[in-house]
């Protein structure tokens, strides 16, 4: 067997690198008068119609909503970070356009022409406060992966039927949505208004409703939802740190009196959590599988059939919020199974609802304001 040179080997790799993509961003820069990157970003993605943009690390500003219908993929290296710099509705709107309509894609000549695993991958993008991040439409099949979407307006990620919506096997892996500037009350991390999607590894921060499903049988699995870092109105983000880093120091070392926890509480509750929710599901069937809904207003929401098993729910003390339910139970049939809720402000209630259409399947809670017992009577051992 002939051995491979390192040099051979490397410009192997090369070769395929350069293979890998149809346009290089970085081939595209600024035309003389151009004051933001949108017009560079729109040239490159014309040149790699159906095929893969590449963007390599760099400070992009944004001012004109970038575009997608030609299918475009795009690979973007993890410090590729895209800003909008003006009032837009998304930052990236990548749309399939009426093709997706169909049962299947078509040649010119009739044949079918099947262009799955269509994506974008890597990067980070942030609305700024101006616009949402985000928006996906029409596709038979679609990944979203190794993404950060930051401080979306309405939505950091919005798989959207506002162009008709047509779009099923969605695949989103390892998500991160977060807010880190203050005035974005209300926006939602990922709003998924369409169905048969599946959501792996997913991680909102500080979005004040973390992740909601309009749409039906759509799949969660090992999503985390938490909120607490943007300070409460009035605070620097420092002094909330601060303020939080100093608490935990004094529990560790036995210090925390009522005093202080008097104190703490004065300090208020952070801006993103009053009125949050970490999952709210409003389409039937949807699955949250190791899903973890913690610090929340309410935990899951829940407004059709639905399934929530190995999950969880944390309602943190130190984040000052002291009105929390794990499940607010809306209608359709609610299964829970395998599940550890647990209170940490002393004032969680398990459940609010009717209590019928549920069943309650070796799942346990503690703390808050007797979610032990009313998980026992569920369980039907009260």
């Amino acid at each position: 067997m002939k051995l491979l040179t390192l040099a051979a080997v490397l410009f192997s790799s090369a070769a395929f690198a350069s293979n890998f993509y149809d346009a290089n961003l970085a081939d595209y820069p600024r035309l003389p008068g151009e004051k933001d990157d949108s017009p560079r970003f729109n040239r490159a993605i014309a040149a790699a119609a159906n095929g893969v943009l590449l963007v390599p690390k760099g400070e992009y500003d944004i001012a004109t909503r970038i575009t997608i219908t030609n299918r475009c993929s795009l690979s973007m290296h993890p410090a590729a970070h895209l800003v909008a710099r003006a009032k837009m509705d998304y930052v990236i709107f990548w749309d399939g356009n009426a093709d997706y309509h169909a049962l299947s894609i078509f040649n010119p000549d009739g044949s079918v022409y099947d262009n799955a695993n269509l994506f974008i991958k890597g990067g980070d993008i942030d609305g700024n406060g101006l616009a949402s991040c985000l928006a996906i439409a029409n596709s038979h099949h679609f990944t979203i992966a190794d993404i950060t979407l930051h401080n979306g307006l309405k939505s950091g990620l919005c798989i959207t039927r506002e162009t008709g919506g047509h779009l099923y096997e969605l695949v989103a892996n390892n998500v991160y949505c977060k807010s880190t500037i203050s005035s974005l009350a209300g926006n939602i991390g990922i709003d998924c208004q369409t169905s048969d999607c599946h959501f792996t590894d997913c991680i909102v921060v500080d979005y004040t409703k973390g992740i909601r499903s309009s749409g039906g049988a759509n799949r969660f699995t090992r999503c985390h939802v938490w909120g607490g870092t943007v300070p409460p109105k009035g605070m620097s983000f420092k002094a909330w740190s601060d303020a939080y880093a100093l608490r935990k120091v004094l529990e560790g070392k036995g210090e925390w009196t009522a005093e202080k926890e008097r104190q703490h509480l004065a300090l208020g509750v952070p801006e993103m959590l009053p009125n949050s929710v970490a999952f709210e599901s409003i389409g039937p069937a949807n699955v949250f599988d190791g899903c973890y809904a913690d610090t929340a207003e309410i935990g899951y929401d829940i407004r059709s059939s639905a399934l929530i098993v190995n999950s969880g729910f944390y309602n943190n003390p130190r984040m000052n919020l002291r009105k929390s339910t794990v499940i607010v139970h809306r209608g359709g049939d609610l299964r829970v199974a395998f599940c550890d809720f647990r209170g940490g402000a002393n004032c969680e209630k398990l459940y609010e609802g009717s209590g019928k259409n549920i069943e309650w399947v070796s799942s346990r809670a503690s703390g808050g304001a007797g979610m032990a017992s009313e998980a026992l009577r569920f369980q039907g051992d009260l």
